[in-house]
């Protein structure tokens, strides 16, 4: 099977769930993507997107739920007051709840695959996209986060909580979530504040404050809102994220 951008495949399932025509949510995706997101699709080598994708084949490799995956896409959009239909103008990159919902559902093809990855031997092609976008693995290598979570896994740890507490002790989640920020376009410490919060509800009892270290804070015009933007730019980012 080759590989599918995880985006195309989220949204799909999302659009299964809430009633909505995949197709034609995916056609606003990529449009979307040509006219704003540009920058995101090819760093992260994602320009195949195909409208015809068998997204129940993906779903079942990872063990996906369309309810699951439309609780944590909601649980975003609700971060903007956004309809359904605005699930298209989700970037690239997955957001933090939805990462959680793929690590838990692929949590034991997930300790399998990192497995071979640590002892350098090949995976298939449909892992790469998915490992990529979870800071899993980058140039055929697990990352740090890889190897740390692939530990956790094998510990018998609940996987959702071993990756945010795995990727906090590394000092990633601040950047991971940083990174999402600006593919989300937080403008303001206000939606920043919210973005915490929703992700916060996701994962009860995990302390998201170190983030707002991950970013600058300037005055605006307007009384009482601040505006926000990731501390480091998004190429260092992705730096960080891929350290092996």
């Amino acid at each position: 099977m080759e590989k599918t951008p995880p985006r195309a495949v989220i949204l799909h399932l999302y659009a299964e769930a809430k009633g909505l025509d995949p197709r034609a949510l995916l056609q606003m995706h990529v449009q979307y993507l040509k006219t704003f997101q540009y920058w995101i699709l090819e760093r992260l080598e994602l320009l195949g997107y195909s409208i015809n994708i068998d997204a129940k084949h993906h779903a079942e490799l990872l063990g996906l739920r369309p309810g699951e995956v439309a609780e944590a896409v909601d649980a975003v959009l609700e971060v903007f007051r956004s309809k359904p239909e605005s699930a298209a103008a989700l970037p690239p990159l997955l957001t933090l709840p939805e990462k959680l919902v793929v690590v838990e559902a692929a949590a034991p093809r997930l300790k399998e695959v990192l497995r071979l990855l640590i002892q350098r031997r090949k995976v298939s092609n449909v892992w790469e996209s998915w490992l990529y976008v979870l800071h899993l693995a980058a140039h055929g290598r697990p990352t740090r986060l890889g190897r740390a979570l692939y530990k956790a896994l094998k510990e018998g740890r609940e996987p959702g909580r071993a990756y945010v507490e795995e990727a906090e002790k590394l000092w990633l989640l601040r950047w991971i979530i940083a990174l999402e920020a600006a593919a989300l376009d937080v403008g303001t410490k206000n939606e920043l504040d919210a973005l915490l919060a929703a992700y916060a509800r996701r994962i009860p009892g995990v302390d998201l404050y170190p983030a707002y270290s991950a970013f600058r804070y300037m005055a605006s015009d307007v009384k009482g809102i601040a505006m926000t933007t990731p501390a480091l730019p998004p190429e260092k980012i992705f730096e960080l994220l891929g350290q092996l």
